[in-house]
């Protein structure tokens, strides 16, 4: 019983025994049910009779689905740097992103999308060959060629050094490998770097 029940209880009570029990019964006032609460409180009360709680993990597991949707979006977006020498044809990357992205987009919702380069005739021209690549492979749906931003976002370059000199930090000090170094040393079997 939390302090609120027991302050309510005891003035409930309180007053029961000041102006008589005739008076403050479940019958004349309705204290009596609100003794009752106060003791022991239904706190299911408005839950419908029969009803169940969602299974664990059910809210975090569709925060990853929404997280997974997205990624496996990206995987169907022909970047800039996919276009040979900046112009209208795809170099190495983006013909091998075009046979990954053929094999699976029957299969898939997604659009395929081809990043703008704020240029609005060569944004239309890239499309054009996209469409007709697909095309020459099966897939007769211009409609699902579109010219945005993709919604991943980049990083900047002065991100990068930092990010990858994380990434060393993190070999060397687990021993070569991503937690590969466990049980080298010290600690008994701990943190190999720290060992003895």
């Amino acid at each position: 019983m939390t302090l609120k029940h027991k302050w309510l209880a005891g003035c409930l009570l309180g007053a029961q025994a000041l102006i008589g029990p005739a008076a403050v019964n479940a019958g004349d006032h309705k204290c009596g049910w609100w003794i009752a609460q106060a003791i022991n409180p239904d706190n299911c009360a408005g839950v419908p009779k029969g009803a169940q709680p969602a299974p664990n993990g059910t809210y975090v597991n569709k925060f990853i689905q929404v997280q997974e949707s997205k990624a496996e979006s990206d995987d169907f977006v022909f970047y800039k740097h996919m276009w040979y020498r900046a112009g209208t044809d795809l170099g190495p990357l983006g013909r091998y992103q075009l046979d990954q992205m053929t094999a699976r987009l029957k299969n898939v919702p997604f659009p395929v999308v081809v990043e703008t380069s704020l240029n609005e005739k060569l944004d239309e021209q890239r499309r054009d060959v996209i469409i007709a690549m697909l095309k020459m492979r099966g897939i007769d749906d211009p409609s699902r060629v579109v010219v945005a931003f993709p919604i991943a976002e980049g990083l900047y370059g002065d991100e990068a050094p930092r990010i990858y000199n994380g990434l060393i930090g993190l070999n060397s000090f687990f021993g070569g490998g991503v937690f590969g170094g466990f049980g080298q040393g010290g600690f008994g079997g701990g943190f190999g770097r720290f060992g003895f």
